[in-house]
This record gives C-alpha cells, structure tokens and sequence, in this order.
C-alpha cells in the first residue's frame, strides 16, 4: 500500500498521525504525531482535545522550546518505537515514524471525500454542506472528484461546524497548479482570500517578526491561492505528489551535514516547491554567513520541510535561505550540496528561529 502525503494514520496505542511525505523508509511510514494521548504523557503547554473517547494532546511546534522539548523526551521514552534513525544520513535528523504492524487504520483522504460528496445533502450538517459546496465549486476547475481529497478533522469526523477548516489535497503536482491557476482568474460570492490582517496574525503566531520585514512577508503570502475563505470558512489546499512523480527517492542519495549556514541566491525552478518536503532549485548561491566549511560551496537546491514555504518564491526571484547545509551524494550521478530547513530537531533547539526562506530584493 502507498501511503500519500497528508493522509491519516492511527495507530494500536491510540495515536493519530499525520503522514509526512510521499517516499518512505522500508517498513515504516514517515509522520507527523498529530493528537497523543494523555494517559502515558501530557503537556499543559500543549492544546486539548477529546477525540475517539480519549482525551489528546494536540501536537505544536511553536510552543516554548523548554516545554517541547521535554515533552518530546517523555515521547521518546515512551513511544521509542515511533523515533526513526535514518541510515541514509550520516549523522540522523529526528524523525517520526510508525512501523507498518502498529498502524492500526489508515484514513484516505480521496475515498472519504467520495464518501462526502455521495450523501444526500439533506443528511449533511452544516459542515458537510459547506464541504459539498466547496468541492462542487472546484470542480468547476475541470478537474474529477477522483484528483480531490478531504483530510484532517473533516476526514477523521471530529470537525466542528463553522470553526475547522475545510483541508483539501489535490493529488498530482500539475493538477494543483492547474486548480491554482483557475483560482487566481475566478471569483464566487461565496470566496474570499486572507486578508491582510489575517495574514499578520499568522506572521506573529509563526514568530516570522523575527526574519523577516512584516510588509514583504504578508504580500508574498497573500498572492497565494491555497488559502481563503469559502462561505467564512477557511480553507487550505495541499499538494500530494503521485507515485510517479515524486522529486526524489528514498535511500537512493545518501547525506552528510556540514553545518548551518546562510545564503542567497536565484529561484531556479519551484515546481517541487508545492509538496512536503518541498524544493526550490536554484541557481548563483552566493554564501552570507555560516560555518566555514560551507563557504566555498555552490548549493543546488533548498529542501523545506515546513508548509510555510510552499509556494513562496517563483523563477527567477531572488531568496535567502539559511538552514543546515549537506553534501549529497546520491547513488548514481555527481555529488551536490542542498540546504535544508525544518528538521524536527531544529525545534528543539536555536536553529528553529535561524532557519527560514524570505524573498529579497536585487
């Protein structure tokens, strides 16, 4: 079985998971923990939730590092099973992973929307409705139900009627940009996008004060078409890269870190910059600051692990990027350099407000 990008994962010990990606070690399923349960662990820093008859911590990166980082070591001590060692890394990022025998169901995002869309819609609550209308209205697009899906709280089934979002995955990365290009030419009474203001109230939230110029960050994001508002609730539109056409493999590079540094350089290409991990190929990296090792190197790619960055920059823009630096070196062809942001380790420590993308001017 294939496990795509955003689908739901859970597990025998109670945990609900959020698949992290679409290329996954043998025998495990790449995730992120999205609700824990509270009976082995739990963090007053953390949201509540009430979920499947359990009460849940509700998994956030951008709580205080002190407290994260205790309760991810109260994780590893007791759910060890769920922390992965990379052995295509030389030295192992943390990741989060479920071995195939403790997954316990696995939620696809595209039969339940079907499920959705199939009811009478007399049956539906004020949720579903909305859902229904939403997806009737992307259709419009010209692309099929079977390219949509529908996940978290809505596919799980414990949304709350005009305060979840509405998640929507969009399986194929030339699909996605063809629903985005529909997006920015059409309009609908009932469609809005972030404004400002909304957009400012997420830039606080992610700490992005700290990077970059608040003007320039809002007006980047607002000229994205994943995020809005249908019927005044918000919605978000993720990419899921089919089977065939995933920008790398896993186990065929293997990796070597040499250390955080800081570049800028030109958007080469970003049509992998709409998935998870996500890529920007670039080109004339030129070397701002960083460890000394990396002063010489000519990075080809700026590999993103955080939805914050999908989409941000387009050809021929000009970003700086800092992150961990590695050498590549993959099974056939030359050895290259990448740099990468948003490892789950790097929000545990100083990296985690270090490390970013932001466009610059010439």
């Amino acid at each position: 079985m294939h496990y795509y990008e955003s689908s739901i994962i859970t597990t025998k010990d109670g945990l609900h998971c959020q698949v992290y990606g679409n290329e996954h070690p043998k025998g495990r399923i790449l995730v992120k923990p999205k609700y824990i349960p509270t009976d082995k662990i739990s963090s007053d820093a953390l949201p509540y939730r009430f979920i499947s008859g359990r009460k849940m911590n509700r998994l956030n990166l951008w709580i205080e590092q002190d407290k994260l980082k205790k309760y991810f070591d109260d994780f590893s001590r007791e759910y060890p099973h769920y922390i992965f060692k990379s052995d295509v890394h030389e030295k192992s990022p943390l990741f989060f992973a479920v071995p195939e025998e403790y997954i316990e169901r696995a939620y696809s995002p595209k039969i339940g929307l079907r499920e959705i869309m199939s009811m009478p819609t007399n049956e539906m609550d004020d949720h579903l409705k909305i859902v229904f209308d939403f997806v009737s209205f992307l259709l419009k697009s010209s692309l099929e139900l079977e390219d949509f899906g529908i996940t978290y709280s809505t596919l799980m089934g414990h949304y709350s009627s005009y305060k979840s979002d509405i998640n929507i995955v969009v399986y194929g990365k030339k699909k996605f940009w063809k629903l985005m290009a529909f997006l920015e030419k059409t309009s609908s009474k009932d469609l809005r996008w972030k404004t400002y203001e909304e957009w400012e109230d997420f830039y606080r939230k992610r700490n992005r004060h700290m990077i970059h110029r608040k003007e320039i960050y809002i007006e980047n994001m607002y000229r994205k078409k994943s995020e809005g508002f249908f019927k005044d609730t918000l919605f978000v539109i993720f990419a899921v890269e089919n089977e065939d056409e995933a920008w790398f493999r896993w186990g065929d590079e293997r990796y070597k870190q040499l250390g955080s540094a800081k570049f800028q350089a030109a958007v080469k290409d970003n049509k992998n910059s709409i998935v998870r991990p996500g890529c920007y190929e670039i080109e004339d990296s030129k070397f701002i600051d960083g460890h000394h090792s990396c002063k010489n190197l000519p990075i080809s790619k700026v590999v993103f692990y955080s939805r914050d960055y999908c989409m941000l920059a387009y050809p021929d823009e000009k970003i700086e990027a800092s992150g961990v630096v590695e050498e590549v070196t993959p099974k056939s062809g030359e050895k290259y350099y990448r740099l990468v942001i948003g490892y789950f380790d790097s929000y545990l420590n100083g990296r985690r407000d270090n490390e970013y993308i932001k466009i610059v001017g010439d």
